[in-house]
């Protein structure tokens, strides 16, 4: 096929006959869920298509079909086993009673003390983000006007302080 004829319609429907079964076995495979490679392997043939117009070559549709699909199906997989760590974690803390409300409290001040090991573990400029965030309650822009920072890196730290935060509760 020439790159003309990846804009054909027709065309595009024999790709998709062509590479669209194997693609599934390999990645529900991966994955492990019928419906989940599904949606994965349709979602790299939409990327195909959006990005169509940017294929030097029909020979390279494969490879691009099977790079997006195993680039998915891993962003699949670690929100799996994120989800699932974070459902153990907090059914952990769900199934747990408390005979006095001094024991929730305490358990609480306990939980406190961790985070707040955890954030002075943070790099500095990562931790004053943080804490402006959390502590003080400033939104992202009301820090970056701060910090003299553009919103994205305020975002963008604050969330990698979340993550290291969840990473080290759940996993």
């Amino acid at each position: 096929m020439t790159e003309k004829n990846l804009f054909d319609e027709s065309a595009f429907k024999k790709l998709y006959d062509l590479h669209f079964p194997m693609l599934f076995v390999t990645i529900r495979e991966y994955v492990g869920d019928h419906e989940a490679a599904k949606d994965i392997v349709a979602n790299a043939f939409a990327k195909l298509y959006q990005y169509r117009a940017r294929m030097r070559n029909a020979d390279h549709v494969k490879g691009f079909l099977y790079l997006v699909a195993r680039n998915e199906a891993a962003d699949y997989y670690r929100n799996q086993q994120r989800q699932r760590a974070i459902g153990e974690g907090w059914k952990l803390l769900a199934d747990k009673e408390y005979r006095h409300p001094l024991e929730a409290e305490l358990e609480r001040e306990e939980w406190m003390l961790k985070i707040r090991r955890l954030v002075e573990q943070l790099p500095p400029a990562r931790k004053k983000i943080f804490e402006l965030n959390f502590d003080q309650g400033l939104s992202i822009r009301e820090i970056a006007n701060l910090l003299n920072l553009t919103e994205t890196t305020v975002r963008n730290q604050r969330n990698r302080a979340l993550s290291f935060l969840r990473q080290a509760f759940f996993l």
